[in-house]
C-alpha cells in the first residue's frame, strides 16, 4: 500500500484537505494512514498457509481431552447421570469430607432435574473447566518452579504474565478465533490463557518463601537439585500452590459464561442463547444450574485454611487480585500461624441430653420402618394429581417409597430418619463429639421437619376423579415417630451445654421480626397462586384445526404468506393452549390443598421469630433455642413444596408443570429457615479445660 507523504496535497476523491488547511484538517489523517489491519490479516494467512502443523499441535491436547473427558465419557450414551453424581460425591467426600461431597451431588442432582439438556451441558461445563485447569496446571505449575528458582527465567516470564492480566479477555480472544475458528476447543484456550497467571504467580512465590537455610542444608547433605525440589521446596510451597490452583478453578468458572461467545458450548451456551432470545425461562434455569455448578467445582477445590467465605466473595477476591495473587497468602498464613489449643476439649453431653437423643435416635428408627409400610390403598394420593392412571388402583397397595405411595414425602422421612439416627449414635457413642449438624439442634430441626413434612401427606386432598383412597398404616407411623423425635429432641437441646462463641448483641432483631412478617405475606399470596398448571387439554378444537389447515395449505402454495401463516398457526395453538389451561392454587381441594397448611404453619414460624428475635427477652440461650425451632419449621416449609415439586415431577404428564405458588412458598421457607442461620453458627458446644476438674452428671 503506498502512503501520500505530500504536506498539504489531496487526495483524489477527498475533497476539502488543500494547502490552506495543511496538517490542521483531520480529513488529512486518511492519508497517512497505516495499514496495520493488513499486516496483521497477512500474517495469519501465511500463518495458516505455511504452519498448519503447528497450529495442529497446539490444539491437539486441548481436542484430545475435551473428546475423551466430555465425549466419551461424561456425556457417552452409557454414562449415566447418576454415576457421575455419585462419582462426585464419593471424590469430594475423599478430598474434602462427606459434607462437601454430599452437598456436591445434591448439587449435581438439582442440575440434573431442571432437564437432560441441562444436565448435559452441565457436564459439558465441569468438563471444560477441568480441562482448563488441568492444563493451567501443566504449564503454569512447571513454569512457576522454573521461576522462582531462577531469577533469570522469572525476569522473562514476569513481562508476559503483566501482560496476559493487562490485556482484556475480549482482545486476546481474536488471535484464538483466527487462527482456531470457534467452538469449545478456542474457548478453553483462551480460558487457559485468561485463568493461568496467578497459578505461576504464586508458585514462583511459594518457592521463593520456603527458607533459604532449609535448602541449603539439603544440598549440605548432598541431596541432588532434583530431590531438593521434590522433598523441600514444593511440600513447603503447598499452600501457595494450592491456593493458585484455586484461583485458576476461579478464573476459569468466571471465564465460562464469556467463551460462549467463542460457540463454546456448557451453560454459557444457555444463558447465552437465553439472553438473545429474551427467554426468562431458560435463563433462570441456566443461570441457576451454572451458578450450582460453579459452588460445587469451589468447594470441591478450596484450600483447607481458606473454607469461608462464599462463591461471589471468593470469585470477587479473585479479581481483585488477579494482577497481585500474591496477597492472597496474607490471611491463609495467618490463619495457619494461630497456635491450636492443646488442653481444651468438648464437654461431654448430659443424661437429659443422651436420654433425649436416644429418644429421638429411636424415633428416627421407627420412621425408617415406617416407609416400607403401606402409605396408599387403592389410588395414589400424590401421583394421582398428574397422573389419570393413579386414579382408581382397586385392590393395590403402596409403600412410602414407591410413587404411587409415599413418594418424595416418604424419600424425606428416610432421609431424616437416617439423620436423627446418625445424630443420636454420635452423640451416645462418643459424648464429647463436637459436630456441625449431628448435634441436638440438628436433630431438633430434622423432627420438626419430619412432622410437618407427614403432616403434608395428611392434609394433601385426593386429585379430582379419585375412585377411592384410603390412608395406610405407615403414614400414621411416621407420624407418632415425628412427633417422638420433636420431644426428644428439643429435651436433649433444652439440657445441651452449649455456648455461643461470642457475646450475641443485647438488643430485639427486629430484622428477624420483619423476616417473619414476610414469610406470611410471601407464603399467602403463594398460596392463591397457581400450583398446578395443567395443559393436557389443550389441544385444538375441529374449527381451529380446519383454520391451521388452511393456513398449512396456503403456506404451501405461496411461499410468501410462509412467516406470516406460521405467525398466525402459533397465536392458534397459544389461544387453544390458554383457553383449555386448568390452573388449580394451593387453596382449592382439587389442587391438593397444601396452601391450608402452609399458611398456619408460616404463621405459626413468624410467631416463634419473635422470642427467637429477643422479644420476649435477651437470654442467649432461650433465644438460640427459639431459633431451632424456628429453622425446623422453616425446613418443613421447603420440604413441603418440595414434596409437591418433586412428586409431581417424578410421574407427571409432560403437560402438567407446577406453578409459581409452590415456588413463592419454598422461598418463604428458605428466609424462615435463614433467618435463624446466624445465631445457630454461633453456638457450640461448651469447652472444658484440662486443668479444671469437670463433672457432666447435670440431670
Amino acid at each position: 500500500m503506498t502512503l501520500i507523504l505530500a504536506a498539504g496535497g489531496s487526495r483524489a476523491g477527498t475533497p476539502g484537505v488543500g494547502a490552506a488547511d495543511g496538517f490542521r484538517d483531520n480529513l488529512i489523517l486518511d492519508q497517512w494512514s497505516i495499514p496495520f489491519g493488513s499486516w496483521i490479516d497477512q500474517m495469519v494467512d501465511w500463518t495458516d498457509m505455511n504452519l498448519e502443523w503447528l497450529l495442529d499441535a497446539i490444539k491437539w491436547p486441548f481436542e484430545f481431552l475435551i473428546d475423551a473427558f466430555i465425549g466419551d465419557f461424561l456425556i457417552a450414551p452409557w454414562m449415566s447421570w447418576l454415576y457421575v453424581v455419585l462419582g462426585i460425591t464419593i471424590i469430594g467426600s475423599l478430598i474434602r469430607g462427606p459434607k462437601v461431597g454430599i452437598t456436591a451431588g445434591i448439587g449435581l442432582v438439582i442440575c440434573g432435574l431442571l432437564g437432560v439438556a441441562y444436565w448435559v451441558r452441565t457436564c459439558e461445563t465441569i468438563g471444560m473447566v477441568l480441562v482448563s485447569v488441568l492444563l493451567c496446571a501443566l504449564v503454569g505449575v512447571p513454569v512457576g518452579v522454573m521461576s522462582g528458582r531462577s531469577d533469570g527465567v522469572w525476569a522473562i516470564v514476569r513481562p508476559i504474565l503483566d501482560a496476559m492480566q493487562t490485556v482484556h479477555a475480549f482482545v486476546y480472544m481474536l488471535p484464538f478465533i483466527f487462527f482456531f475458528s470457534i467452538g469449545t476447543v478456542p474457548a478453553t484456550m483462551v480460558t487457559m490463557v485468561y485463568a493461568v497467571p496467578p497459578l505461576v504467580r504464586l508458585t514462583n512465590l511459594g518457592i521463593r518463601q520456603v527458607p533459604e537455610e532449609v535448602v541449603e542444608a539439603s544440598r549440605a547433605y548432598g541431596a541432588p537439585e532434583m530431590r531438593v525440589l521434590r522433598d523441600v521446596q514444593l511440600p513447603l510451597a503447598r499452600r501457595a500452590i494450592m491456593t493458585g490452583l484455586n484461583q485458576t478453578l476461579m478464573m476459569s468458572i468466571a471465564m465460562a459464561g464469556i467463551a460462549a461467545i467463542m460457540g463454546a458450548g456448557g451453560l454459557g451456551k444457555l444463558v447465552y442463547s437465553a439472553i438473545q432470545n429474551l427467554d426468562i425461562g431458560a435463563a433462570a434455569g441456566s443461570g441457576l444450574a451454572f451458578f450450582i455448578v460453579a459452588i460445587v467445582l469451589d468447594r470441591l477445590s478450596q484450600p483447607e485454611e481458606s473454607d469461608s467465605g462464599n462463591l461471589l466473595s471468593r470469585i470477587n477476591r479473585a479479581f481483585t487480585h488477579r494482577r497481585d495473587p500474591e496477597s492472597l497468602l496474607a490471611n491463609i498464613e495467618e490463619s495457619a500461624k494461630k497456635p491450636a489449643v492443646e488442653t481444651e476439649s468438648n464437654a461431654p453431653a448430659t443424661v437429659s441430653e443422651r436420654r433425649g437423643l436416644g429418644l429421638s435416635g429411636l424415633a428416627g428408627l421407627v420412621a425408617i420402618v415406617s416407609v416400607f409400610l403401606t402409605w396408599s390403598n387403592d389410588a395414589g394420593l400424590l401421583s394421582g394429581h398428574s397422573r389419570s392412571a393413579d386414579l382408581d388402583l382397586g385392590g393395590q397397595s403402596f409403600s412410602g417409597l414407591e410413587s404411587s405411595g409415599g413418594n418424595w414425602i416418604g424419600l424425606s422421612v428416610l432421609a431424616l430418619g437416617i439423620f436423627l439416627m446418625l445424630a443420636a449414635g454420635t452423640i451416645l457413642r462418643r459424648p464429647e463429639t463436637e459436630t456441625r449438624w449431628l448435634t441436638p439442634a440438628g436433630s431438633a430441626v430434622a423432627a420438626i421437619a419430619m412432622t410437618v413434612v407427614v403432616i403434608t401427606y395428611l392434609m394433601w386432598r385426593p386429585a379430582t376423579g379419585t375412585v377411592n383412597y384410603s390412608d395406610g398404616v405407615g403414614v400414621y407411623v411416621a407420624l407418632v415417630a415425628g412427633i417422638l423425635a420433636t420431644i426428644g429432641s428439643l429435651y436433649a437441646l433444652w439440657t445441651a451445654p452449649y455456648v455461643s462463641h461470642r457475646p450475641l448483641r443485647q438488643s430485639v432483631a427486629w430484622g428477624r421480626c420483619a423476616a417473619g412478617v414476610f414469610v406470611v405475606i410471601i407464603i399467602g399470596i403463594g398460596a392463591i397462586s397457581g400450583w398446578t398448571f395443567d395443559q393436557r387439554g389443550g389441544d385444538l378444537n375441529p374449527d381451529q384445526q380446519a383454520r391451521v389447515d388452511v393456513l398449512m395449505e396456503e403456506a404451501k402454495a405461496d411461499q410468501n404468506k410462509a412467516a406470516l401463516n406460521n405467525s398466525l398457526i402459533a397465536q392458534i395453538y397459544n389461544a387453544a393452549r390458554k383457553s383449555n389451561l386448568i390452573i388449580l392454587d394451593g387453596l382449592t381441594e382439587e389442587g391438593g390443598g397444601l396452601g391450608r397448611l402452609a399458611i398456619p404453619v408460616g404463621i405459626i414460624g413468624a410467631l416463634i421469630l419473635l422470642p427467637a428475635a429477643g422479644v420476649f427477652g435477651l437470654d442467649e440461650h432461650f433465644r438460640w433455642r427459639w431459633s431451632v425451632v424456628v429453622a425446623g419449621v422453616g425446613m418443613g416449609i421447603i420440604l413441603l413444596a418440595l414434596s409437591w415439586i418433586f412428586s409431581l415431577a417424578t410421574v407427571t404428564d409432560m403437560k402438567i408443570v407446577t406453578g409459581v405458588g409452590v415456588f413463592l412458598t419454598l422461598v418463604g421457607g428458605v428466609v424462615l429457615l435463614s433467618s435463624s442461620r446466624s445465631i445457630l453458627g454461633e453456638f457450640t458446644r461448651r469447652k472444658v479445660y484440662a486443668d479444671a476438674v469437670t463433672s457432666q452428671v447435670a440431670p
